[in-house]
């Protein structure tokens, strides 16, 4: 067998993804060597200790990999510097640039869910029962596909790996609750409004202009005569000591 055949057939250690030769037939000398696969495996561990724990190693060297052929396709070998030496800013810079767009992508789920939980949450409160998909994009000023959509975003970001999930996601505004499901909203609405009465009569007047005459904290603070700051944090610890004595009383 030449050496040219032996140099193209896989290295031990390597995941199979990874042990492809170069796409370059017309250089084969710059081939995907065992060298240049343990620099993308080494530069990947090196971020990994830097990086969250939700970004995976193997993420990290297929980006990596297309950061190394973008650097042979580019080399030229006239210039007084090794292909190791030119690709391990390209395949850095790879990395880098997918965890970059990554780290963008969960920066929007994130604020999804932040928007579509506060939109149910005043919702709820105003309708006295759980809104319906249509009524909450509505209120967030979307059309309903475009809601959806972003229902689906954020499923999947939950469970990427769940088709059902995301479909649920789809089709849960469509479906009828059953009687039991029914008899827990309305329980759970229920206790909501008896937790409601049971606060302070300012911190009711401040839900009530915040959640249902939807009120900015500037406005309300002017009204009761507080800081702004004041009438954020009565806010957010009324909403905390809801959610815990719902989940007590569930």
């Amino acid at each position: 067998m030449s050496k040219d055949s032996d140099a193209s057939q896989p290295s031990k250690g390597v995941p199979r993804d990874y042990k492809t030769a170069s796409p370059y037939s017309s250089r084969p000398s710059q081939g995907i060597t065992p060298e240049l696969l343990s620099l993308v495996k080494r530069t990947a561990l090196h971020l990994k200790g830097r990086l969250p724990k939700n970004v995976e190693v193997d993420d990290l060297m297929q980006s990596g990999l297309e950061g190394l052929i973008q650097a042979m396709d580019s080399f030229d070998e006239s210039r007084n510097i090794t292909l190791e030496q030119y690709s391990k800013t390209r395949i850095r810079g790879a990395m880098l640039d997918d965890v970059r767009r990554m780290s963008q992508t969960t920066r929007t789920t994130i604020g999804f869910k932040r928007e579509h939980r506060a939109a149910v949450e005043k919702l709820t409160i105003r309708f006295g029962r759980e809104p319906t998909g249509r009524e909450v994009a509505s209120y967030l000023g979307k059309d309903i596909d475009t809601y959806q959509k972003e229902r689906v975003i954020i499923a999947g970001s939950d469970n990427p790996s769940d088709d059902t999930a995301i479909t649920t996601s789809l089709e849960s505004d469509d479906i009828e609750p059953s009687p039991h499901e029914d008899l827990e909203k309305r329980e759970l609405i229920s206790n909501l409004k008896d937790s409601i009465n049971e606060l302070p009569e300012r911190t009711q007047l401040i839900l009530s202009l915040y959640y249902q005459d939807e009120l900015s904290l500037k406005e309300i603070a002017a009204v009761i005569d507080v800081s702004e700051s004041r009438v954020s944090q009565i806010l957010s610890d009324t909403a905390n000591r809801l959610r815990t004595k719902l989940s007590i009383n569930q």
